[in-house]
């Protein structure tokens, strides 16, 4: 009989510890549980936090990956098709001055004419930098106006009434470039004087 009364002692201390054990694990996933509810809370706030601060950022990031060349792009284009009346403020150089120009060998020379159009003829010297790709060419000939920032640029396309110049310097001007100038006479007046053309 003690012996009886020994094993159900016994069976009930393991009894109890199984229930106890059972409760610890319980208790230990409903733990595990209401900890990771608390981590994803804390997710979903900083995330919402964090697009709500880059929402009202002057210059947000962009929430797709864009390579270098992909957002370049992208700023170019925007600045390429702004309104003309945003570009009256840029100087300008009539053919004597832009002759003079000509001779410090530190300018840089630039048509903005399309590059069929430039390979038709243009100031000797002056590289193609067209405003209806200006973004493709722009990365084309990046090294050489990275060196030009701020040294004397002189932009010209076909003539007084071509809006192309102005565009182009000005987006030059908007990308930090400091010296740029607008050659106003352009590729007419340099033809109607009778100068060395460059083909």
């Amino acid at each position: 009989m003690v012996v009886r009364l020994m094993l159900c002692d016994i069976a009930a201390i393991v009894d109890d510890t199984t229930l106890v054990s059972a409760e610890i694990t319980m208790r230990k996933r409903q733990g595990y549980l209401r900890d990771l509810i608390g981590v994803a809370f804390l997710a979903i706030l900083s995330f919402g936090f964090g697009l709500a601060v880059n929402y009202v950022r002057a210059q947000p990031l962009p929430l797709v990956y864009q390579s270098p060349e992909e957002r370049l792009q992208g700023q170019l284009t925007r600045l390429i098709n702004a309104p003309p009346f945003q570009v009256t403020d840029l100087q300008t150089m009539g053919l004597s001055e832009f002759r003079q120009l000509l001779q410090d060998e530190s300018a840089l020379i630039l048509d903005a004419r399309s590059g069929s159009v430039y390979r038709e003829g243009h100031i000797p010297g002056a590289l193609n930098l067209p405003r209806d790709d200006f973004a493709k060419d722009y990365r084309r000939l990046s090294s050489t106006l990275n060196a030009h920032k701020d040294k004397p640029i002189a932009v010209y396309c076909s003539g007084a009434d071509c809006p192309d110049s102005k565009l182009v310097a000005s987006a030059l001007a908007s990308l930090g470039f400091s010296q740029v100038r607008v050659f106003t006479g352009g590729w007419q007046a340099w033809t109607q004087a009778e100068l060395p053309v460059a083909n």
